[in-house]
């Protein structure tokens, strides 16, 4: 099942991630002493959330909340960098529970949190909402009643000296010199832009309503150009501006998976609501992993897996007297961009004495200081654990297999019949490696050769009506992705969506189906064999039912339509793959721009470079 994921960073003074809680806050206690709530607990710490995720607990069928916090003080116990707290209520797919004990914690808040171990050893509020206490901070620095607070309880617990329990086992993730930096969620894993991997740029949408005053249109849009430079330096991403428009909406609420990043210049509906705050940067992530393998739709760089960005966000607070400043507008303006990429705030400690830290673009606090869209020597190896600067990982694309059985007899052992051709794609390396895991073999077996996966049905199944390609629906489905040693491809499907008889001697891999929708007759003699051409076009038979084309139609057949300075258009099968191959000689072929998998019958290629005068090009079905 896909799941979607949302990453919030409030910016530049403020961070958080994934909120799928939605709890009410009210409750009946009979409320402790600070002296008896430390007493009571099991532990008691301080700490902001970075992350949350809902499960239903198999044992009473109820829907619980996992939230991860990163503990900034321990006053009581022993804990990891991260740690888990459980409580019951949260959303799962369109069911929401509502639990009136449980505290909401708020991506990217500062608690006060008292736990104590629930039946199973996880960690929960001691007293419910009223043990997860929120901090208040304005420049900084608490509220006095909750510095009051504060210090009374340093006290109480004679600076984390006295005895509490080792909750190190309800770790959150491990933060390793390879994840540090990175805005993840609760199980410590955060999502990526892929357009970078397939050397394509990530579109940009960009609504300039309002502006500060005394920074005009041309300025700010350069100011955007900047922030993406800095981040494009140091990387191999790209973006490309689609154009300036009125969204209509704050950016953080449009919900459209289109894999772009809009920035929104103004704060015109009220999106930003912390005083002080001088923008917010997020993104939209979709996770579906495969089985217990780990691998994901956002491929791995290195050793760790990604979810897929499908969306990025930027809101600024045009009102704020210091956005006025050309420079502090660029500054903030490329942080928030570093959030929707994956990053992380640097520190989110007033007064940071980590000078590297404090001086990194990705400090919680805006510097002011006329640094613009400059990197701190912090930024680049934590970007790059997202985005590489030197080695992309694969892609690949999924692919769909309509089977031919037969009724009696072994099933079809035919070259291009019950078989498909995976290909890896790499910016860098040639020959990526394919991997194969989670096959179901529920109607058949799939079997590997080279990169060819073929499918041998267990029986006559009869024709069944075929599922859509364009979903995840199948009758068998094997998984794979392309590895180039350190990185690795999202990972894709090969998916058998249908089952078609071919009854009629002598067999020759051509369903009886098609055989009567397009000849009348499904006996493969004389013209409507296999290996006859029926309409003279070139193509036989055989190779018109694997081509998606009408064998009986000469028009109809695999080839270009259309072809002009940036595109070409040409006959193509649905949810099949096709490659792009030029030359300038018509002896040395390459291919050229990325593949395609039409949804129709028309398929087409764009933003064909010109390398010479005069290119040759053709169009390859990918078996």
């Amino acid at each position: 099942m896909k799941t979607i994921r949302r990453f919030f960073l409030a910016g530049i003074t403020a961070g958080g991630l994934l909120s799928c809680i939605d709890q009410t806050l009210a409750s009946a206690i009979i409320p402790l002493s600070p002296t008896d709530h430390v007493a009571t607990s099991a532990a008691v710490f301080r700490g902001v959330v970075v992350g949350a995720d809902c499960f239903r607990d198999a044992k009473d069928g109820q829907i619980y909340t996992r939230t991860s916090l990163r503990v900034l003080e321990p006053l009581k116990g022993t804990f990891p960098t991260i740690v888990i707290v459980v409580h019951r209520g949260g959303a799962m797919g369109a069911e929401r529970d509502f639990a009136g004990y449980s505290p909401r914690f708020v991506p990217a808040g500062e608690y006060l949190v008292f736990v104590v171990r629930r039946a199973d050893r996880t960690l929960t509020s001691t007293q419910g909402s009223s043990s997860a206490v929120k901090l208040q901070r304005r420049s900084g620095q608490l509220t006095p009643g909750q510095e009051a607070l504060l210090k009374g309880l340093r006290t109480l617990t004679n600076h984390e000296q006295i005895a509490g329990d080792d909750v190190t086992d309800q770790a959150g993730f491990e933060i390793s010199s390879l994840v540090t930096g990175l805005l993840v969620d609760g199980a410590g894993i955060s999502s990526r832009f892929l357009q970078p991997d397939r050397g394509e740029a990530i579109p940009v949408l960009i609504d300039a309503d309002s502006l500060p005053p005394g920074i005009s249109l041309m300025q700010a849009t350069n100011a955007v150009a900047q922030a993406f430079n800095a981040w494009a330096a140091v990387t191999k991403l790209r973006f490309r501006i689609e154009g300036v428009q009125s969204f209509g909406a704050g950016a953080d609420t449009i919900n459209n998976n289109d894999e772009k990043l809009r920035i929104q210049l103004h704060d015109n509906y009220n999106r930003i609501n912390n005083v002080g705050t001088l923008g917010i940067g997020g993104r939209g992530s979709l996770t579906s992993p495969v089985g217990n393998t780990g691998w994901n739709l956002g491929g791995s760089v290195g050793t760790n897996e990604f979810y897929k960005t499908t969306r990025g966000y930027v809101v600024l607070e045009h009102g704020a007297a210091v956005m006025q400043n050309l420079l502090t507008f660029t500054e903030v303006l490329c942080h928030e961009i570093g959030h929707a990429l994956s990053m992380g705030h640097s520190s989110e400690t007033f007064g940071e004495p980590d000078n590297t830290l404090k001086q990194a673009i990705m400090y919680y606090q805006a510097h002011a200081d006329g640094r613009g869209a400059t990197l701190g020597a912090y930024d680049p190896p934590v970007i790059q654990q997202a985005y590489p600067s030197n080695n992309t990982p694969p892609y690949s694309y999924s692919r769909v297999i309509d089977i031919t059985t037969t009724a009696s007899g072994p099933q079809p052992n035919i070259s291009g019949i019950n078989d498909v051709e995976l290909r890896g794609y790499d910016l860098q390396t040639t020959n990526p490696t394919l991997l194969t895991t989670n096959e179901l073999n529920l109607n058949g077996i799939f079997a590997r050769a080279g990169d060819v996966i073929k499918y041998t049905p267990n029986g006559n199944f009869g024709d069944l009506t075929r599922l859509d390609p364009a979903d995840s629906s199948f009758y068998d489905v094997i998984y794979a992705r392309y590895s180039d040693g350190t990185n690795a491809s999202p990972y894709l499907t090969v998916r058998v969506v249908s089952y078609n008889q071919d009854t009629v001697a002598p067999t020759d891999g051509i369903p009886d189906n098609w055989m009567l929708t397009y000849f009348g007759n499904a006996t493969p003699i004389g013209t409507r064999a296999g290996s006859a051409d029926f309409d003279d076009d070139g193509m036989r038979n055989i190779d018109e039912y694997r081509a998606g084309m009408d064998p009986t139609l000469s028009a109809s057949g695999q080839r270009i339509t259309l072809l002009n300075d940036t595109d070409i258009q040409f006959q193509a099968k649905a949810y099949e793959l096709y490659e792009l191959h030029s030359s300038t000689n018509l002896a040395d072929w390459e291919r050229t721009v990325n593949p395609s998998i039409p949804t129709n019958s028309t398929g087409t290629f764009t933003g064909i470079p010109k390398v010479a005068p005069f290119m040759f090009f053709r169009v390859q079905k990918v078996p």
